[in-house]
């Protein structure tokens, strides 16, 4: 992957993982998940809230994993 490209990608994954970082934030009312992790999810009050955070920390998962083969 040329120089441009692989910058290009760090850019947009960090704009992704900024996002899923703030939805997080707002599901979970705080920041206290990123000390917590996955476990925090389960105190949440909904299922809805539950699900939502799960997918947004998967999805964060997901891309610090492709930005470790990005670097």
């Amino acid at each position: 992957m040329s120089l441009s490209k692989s910058r290009n990608l760090d850019r947009r994954l960090t704009i992704l993982a900024e996002e899923a970082i703030s939805e997080l934030n707002k599901v979970c009312e705080s920041s206290l998940w990123e000390n917590f992790g996955f476990a925090y999810f389960d105190q949440l009050d909904s299922k809805d809230k539950i699900a939502k955070a799960n997918f947004y920390y998967g999805q964060l998962l997901c891309i610090k994993e492709i930005q470790l083969f990005n670097s």
